[in-house]
């Protein structure tokens, strides 16, 4: 089945769709964390959940008008203050709301109508279903940034959900720019056995056949020390806000100039950018004006620094840090080993469609998932404090059950230049500390969906001389030397 409409309509009509849904995603970022919550609200005590208490403002309790809730249009029509009392309402929430619906039409206009097309989307049925779950994969990544840069705190809800719809699109058939490695060969027998291992430990964990890193109760792959939680009222002084309604207007009258200022600026150069280069790389530069005005939105600002960073270094501090991180490696030796002798030792497996689909999302989150854990194990090792986060073990592992082995290893690789250029920004503000690691890796993780396989290209010329294989519908890629 073909779009049979406009493109100007279909791309209007996803713009306007991401737009709501990071209006929905404002109201996630604040609330998932705090679900259960005892709250009240118009005279009615219960439960926080994500449709409860409905929108109002936090200081005077008024709720908001259905036309005053419009993503963005509803920001400047109140001035960006409340209706009732005129207190300030955070410049986050058009901002978050333009970034989504930016990154929805760039996705679209990258892959129906640039060089992306030639690669199989052209309908419902041929790259309808990649275009659903990278919109998804977006929708996640931008959540997880925007409670990251909150709250510290990556919810695995969000992560188990893209890891089972990137598992779950392994039975739509032949679909352009999904992962597939051949399991006949060394990597597909590598997933399978890498996935067999993990399966293996954590049923050794359960039996406590493997001991459970920091004590952790309810986390199946371990947790951070148990001294001060961040994702709880009781341990974090900016829940008081939550539980009113939402974040504060953290930037003010002047910062909120400069804001608006800055994201024209970006918005000017999306528009030049279609101008001058039109196509892929024109699709590229939007959706990193998108990035930046998300950035530009949801980081933390100065008011809230102080308080964030002693509430970190404290998390992050543990006598015991090097001995918990030798526990981590001790389950991690299970998946590896299996997936080192599955790859070594031939096996008779059906060469299947969906199962070499299944290998390459399975590889995909094996390797993400490695390659920021051994950085915790290891940086945890060498500082004697706990390095990154589990969240982001598992933020990236669900990057790659969706964008496969090679692009996640890219993201991995890109994530310290985009924090590196705003911690530069903190260091000559004496903003900030700490970091949230997660953003970084969600925007580099993004950004490779458009920019991955042209930097591949790129990199396989310049180290090999032989360029990476076309990424085509129904084929997989292939490393140099691995049989087709």
């Amino acid at each position: 089945m073909t779009l049979d409409f406009p493109p100007s309509l279909i791309g209007l009509f996803l713009f306007l769709l991401g737009s709501c849904v990071g209006s929905f995603l404002n109201v996630v970022a604040w609330r998932l964390l705090f679900r259960g919550q005892p709250v009240s609200f118009g005279g009615r005590s219960g439960p926080l959940t994500l449709s409860w208490p409905p929108s109002h403002c936090p200081n005077c309790k008024q709720g908001i008008k259905p036309y005053h809730n419009i993503p963005m249009v509803g920001w400047f029509m109140l001035r960006g203050r409340c209706a009732h009392c005129r207190e300030p309402i955070s410049l986050r929430y058009p901002l978050v709301e333009l970034a989504a619906g930016l990154m929805f039409l760039s996705l679209y206009l990258a892959y129906y109508h640039t060089a992306l097309t030639q690669r199989g989307f052209v309908g419902l049925a041929h790259g309808g279903p990649t275009l659903a779950l990278h919109l998804l994969y977006v929708v996640v990544l931008l959540a997880a940034s925007a409670i990251d840069a909150d709250w510290f705190e990556i919810p695995l809800v969000l992560t188990n959900v893209l890891m089972a719809a990137a598992l779950v699109w392994c039975v739509f058939g032949r679909q352009p720019m999904l992962p597939q490695v051949s399991v006949a060969g060394p990597w597909g027998r590598m997933a399978l056995g890498g996935a067999l291992g993990v399966v293996l430990s954590l049923v050794l964990l359960h039996f406590k056949l493997l001991p459970r890193s920091f004590d952790a109760e309810h986390s199946p792959l371990g947790a951070e020390p148990p001294t001060t939680k961040t994702n709880g009222p009781e341990g974090n002084p900016m829940a008081a806000d939550l539980v009113e309604g939402g974040p504060p207007a953290y930037l003010s009258a002047r910062r909120n100039k400069l804001a608006l200022a800055a994201v024209g600026v970006l918005l000017l150069l999306a528009a030049a950018a279609w101008w001058r280069f039109a196509g892929l790389w024109a699709a590229a530069a939007t959706l990193l004006a998108a990035i930046l005005i998300f950035l530009v939105a949801v980081l933390p600002q100065r008011e809230q620094a102080d308080t964030v960073t002693q509430i970190v270094e404290q998390e992050s501090e543990s006598p015991d840090a090097r001995r918990e991180a030798g526990k981590e490696l001790l389950f991690l030796l299970v998946p590896v080993t299996l997936a080192i002798a599955a790859a070594l030792v031939p096996l008779p497996l059906p060469t299947t469609e969906w199962l070499d689909r299944l290998a390459g999302a399975l590889l995909g989150l094996e390797v993400g998932g490695l390659l920021v854990w051994l950085t915790r194990i290891l940086g945890t090792l060498a500082m004697g404090r706990v390095a990154m986060g589990l969240g982001d073990v598992h933020l990236m592992a669900a990057v790659g059950a969706v964008v496969g082995a090679k692009l996640v290893v890219l993201a991995f690789f890109m994530a310290p230049f985009f924090a590196l250029a705003w911690t530069l920004v903190c260091m000559l503000s004496h903003r900030i500390r700490v970091l949230p690691y997660g953003p970084w890796l969600s925007m580099a993780a993004i950004m490779v969906l458009l920019v991955g396989h042209p930097i591949l290209h790129w990199y396989m010329n310049v180290a090999f001389g032989t360029p990476v294989a076309q990424r085509v519908p129904a084929g997989p890629v292939h490393w140099p030397g691995e049989p087709p």
